[in-house]
């Protein structure tokens, strides 16, 4: 019994039935597959065959009937990039062979002399490549959606939803309309999975994602943004429809019945509704504003759709006592001020830079170390974090006709927001603006790895990178090392005292040849006296910053001197 030969379709485009039927001729004595070749002599009868015919091979001739070679290959290659192109030409040269490549031909036939054998050989090779180019498509696809979804719930899992996020943002600052953010909680979830078992906490969870799923618009992005958390995104939404899908979205939640372990099950729901305009926020910063508005809305019970608008500002804010509104006043009021403190040259005194420092609101949280730990402890620290590095970048672009300055940043806020976004907040789009981002050693505590990729691109984007507070007693060397930073800045803990120290001195020295090997600069932080100053610029230091050069000072301050019973506490630490 004869075996069937595979079948490959071809396209070819050129004025002349003489040349189609010359190809044909050619192909029929092929030995391992046959070749249906369609012919069209006008560019548009062949793109309309792409849009409604399988094709495996394109064949572009030297003179398709309305267009020259060179545009045709770029209109088939627009209209079906995954089909390879061959180019036939008749004695052709380097030049053209060149130009015709860069158009989108995969490879260039000979016409003139037209050999089976090489033919063959190139279309076989075309097709393998276009093969292996559309399995490398399909298994980046399946690795994005394994990147980017829940696995559970089918859904946009975190790191898809800030991609998603980052998106529609961008598209709102090029509209100027505001984001909807739909947050939606199910009520005693912890409940659930602790006296029924993951396996009855998954079936609410794909439950709700299903109902959620049903209560939204079309194009609307939805994701799971925690254990029990769920997102929605909502651009250009009219007025009161998102009130109407939020509220959908609570009914359908609660018909779920589920009977487990002999008991009966009701899901219910909590939802919040935050309206963005600032297109410039970060996913944590939305996230964050999201929860408040969740958060104060369960003070008044659960099961229902919480409004940001609804909330009332003002108000005195005392965070001992109102946890709640502090949280709310950090993300969204005007409470935390910049401050800036000179770095020297020790050689001259000159100032050659500034690191830009912020403050709390006053009272318990005015200090950085109890604002951040707050933060911390109310899961708004990559948010606020991102807030402050935004406030001291602005007062440190007014600095100056060519600000230059050091900036603070947490590494997580580093790993969890992007350089455009970074580079944004740095610099505002200026090119006379340089700045140093200073990422702190008592942060590193993981593997430094993680962070190696965010470096690199913010330093071929011309910013510079510094470890600050080396020497505070955490194993830092590692960090160096991956991170290679361009500054290094000692902790104040390695300079008060460096006088009378000789043990802190050698431990200086031996910081100061690694800082050599990797050619990076040093700042000695805190120097308060002029007995520490002339050692470190007897050890070679070359940059300095400390009280003795100039205490932080509120940008705000016409005098630019800070109250010093401001920084009291600060002086003690």
């Amino acid at each position: 019994m004869a075996v069937e030969l595979p079948l490959r379709r071809l396209l070819l485009l050129h004025r002349d039935p003489a040349l189609a039927r010359r190809v044909r001729s050619l192909l029929e004595a092929a030995p391992e597959a046959r070749h249906r070749v369609a012919h069209f002599t006008h560019l548009s009868d062949a793109l309309t065959c792409l849009q409604i015919d399988d094709v495996d091979l394109v064949l572009v001739g030297p003179e398709p009937a309305d267009a020259d070679q060179i545009h045709a290959v770029q209109g088939l290659g627009a209209a079906r990039p995954e089909t390879p192109q061959l180019a036939l030409m008749v004695s052709p040269d380097a030049g053209q062979t060149a130009a015709l490549r860069a158009a989108g031909a995969r490879e260039c036939l000979p016409l003139d002399e037209a050999d089976l054998t090489s033919w063959l050989r190139t279309m076989d090779f075309c097709l393998r490549e276009a093969a292996i180019s559309r399995e490398l498509a399909e298994v980046t696809a399946r690795l994005d959606w394994l990147v980017h979804m829940d696995g559970l719930t089918g859904m946009l899992n975190r790191k898809g939803m800030e991609r998603a996020l980052h998106d529609e943002l961008a598209r709102s600052r090029l509209s100027g309309r505001e984001l909807t953010v739909l947050l939606v909680d199910l009520d005693d979830f912890s409940r659930i999975n602790a006296t029924l078992g993951h396996g009855v906490g998954d079936l609410v969870l794909v439950g709700a994602s299903k109902r959620i799923r049903e209560s939204i618009r079309e194009h609307d992005m939805v994701g799971r943004c925690g254990t029990d958390r769920f997102v929605v995104l909502m651009a250009d939404v009219a007025a009161g429809e998102a009130e109407i899908v939020a509220e959908k979205i609570r009914l359908a939640v609660s018909r779920d019945v589920i009977s487990a372990g002999g008991q009966t099950l009701q899901t219910t729901a909590s939802l919040s509704l935050t309206t963005v305009g600032d297109a410039d926020l970060s996913y944590d910063e939305v996230m964050a504003r999201a929860h408040f508005v969740l958060q104060h809305g369960k003070l008044n019970g659960k099961n229902r759709v919480s409004h940001a608008a609804a909330i009332e500002p003002g108000g005195i804010i005392l965070p001992a006592l109102a946890g709640p509104r502090m949280v709310r006043a950090l993300l969204e009021d005007d409470v935390l001020e910049a401050a800036s403190q000179p770095i020297v040259n020790l050689d001259d005194g000159r100032i050659v830079s500034r690191e830009m420092l912020v403050r709390g609101p006053e009272g318990p949280l005015r200090r950085p170390d109890n604002l951040f730990r707050f933060c911390q402890e109310n899961d708004i620290l990559a948010a606020v974090d991102l807030r402050c590095l935004r406030l001291c970048a602005a007062h440190a672009r007014e600095m100056g006709l060519r600000p230059d300055y050091h900036i603070n940043i947490m590494p997580a806020t580093l790993l969890q927001t992007g350089t455009e976004e970074l580079l944004r907040a740095l610099t505002d789009g200026r090119r006379d603006v340089t700045c140093c981002l200073e990422i702190s050693e008592q942060q590193l505590l993981g593997d430094p790895c993680v962070l190696v990729p965010h470096v690199r691109e913010l330093q071929q984007a011309g910013v510079r990178i510094a470890i600050d507070d080396v020497g505070f007693g955490n194993s830092c060397l590692e960090g160096l090392i991956m991170l290679h930073p361009q500054v290094i800045k000692v902790d104040k803990r390695l300079v008060r005292g460096l006088a009378v120290d000789p043990e802190m001195r050698r431990a200086l020295s031996r910081l100061l040849r690694v800082a050599d090997v990797l050619e990076a600069e040093v700042v000695a932080e805190g120097i308060e006296t002029t007995d520490d100053y002339q050692i470190l610029v007897d050890m070679g230091v070359r940059f300095g910053q400390g009280y003795l050069f100039g205490r932080p000072a509120l940008c705000k301050a016409a005098s630019g001197v800070p109250d010093a019973a401001e920084f009291e506490a600060e002086a003690e630490a």
